[in-house]
């Protein structure tokens, strides 16, 4: 869903007048915390032989959770984000209480065609992830159960909460794109080092 939330929030910004070059213009806080999660999400996929994250993968995983929730809320002002703070608050709520992993429909997997992704997480080569079937309290409402299905080329199954993360993507890129820079260019005191003219009229 996040690749498709970055294409929408590019062409939704591309119609309403946005320009790509306002981007320049846009700051986060924080902003390497993003990347710190991400390489976290990830490490399982060339880590599995190294004994520390063997054995301590899924804090890791959780804690990749928590510095992105830091992040957005450094950054809740900001168009877009307070959507993205709720799909990972509602993502970190399910995982946190599912022994840090996050439930996922194999039958939703199947219809999906992934049915290699189950055996992954069956034999233990997919981190991260549980059978939803064993989740027994409202939790389950929260994982990954809502199915893109082929022939979509990006077929998938996702959760309530990355929907929620895909709105925010959309709002937030298409939001960038739409930046006044005058307007940021004041606010930072650059429009100060204009050149100002003014007129002398005869006495």
């Amino acid at each position: 869903m996040f690749m498709e939330g970055i294409v929408i929030g590019f062409i939704v910004g591309k119609i309403r007048g946005g320009k790509f070059g306002n981007f320049k213009f846009l700051s986060l806080r924080a902003w390497p915390l993003i990347l710190l999660a991400f390489l976290l999400q990830i490490s399982p996929l060339f880590a599995q032989k190294i004994y520390l994250f063997s054995k301590y993968g899924s804090y890791f995983y959780g804690a990749s959770f928590i510095f992105l929730i830091i992040c957005m809320a450094l950054n809740i002002e900001k168009k877009g984000v307070w959507a993205l703070l709720i799909g990972i608050i509602f993502n970190t709520m399910v995982v946190f209480l599912n022994e840090l992993k996050m439930p996922i429909s194999f039958q939703g997997l199947t219809l999906a065609g992934l049915e290699s992704m189950i055996e992954g997480i069956k034999n233990g080569q997919i981190l991260h992830y549980m059978d939803l079937r064993n989740v027994t309290d409202w939790t389950k409402l929260l994982g990954k159960y809502i199915v893109i299905p082929k022939p979509y080329p990006l077929s998938k199954v996702v959760s309530i909460g990355d929907i929620w993360m895909s709105l925010g993507l959309i709002l937030f890129i298409q939001g960038g794109m739409r930046l006044d820079p005058f307007h940021h260019m004041h606010r930072y005191g650059k429009a100060d080092r204009m050149i100002k003219f003014r007129y002398i009229g005869k006495n």
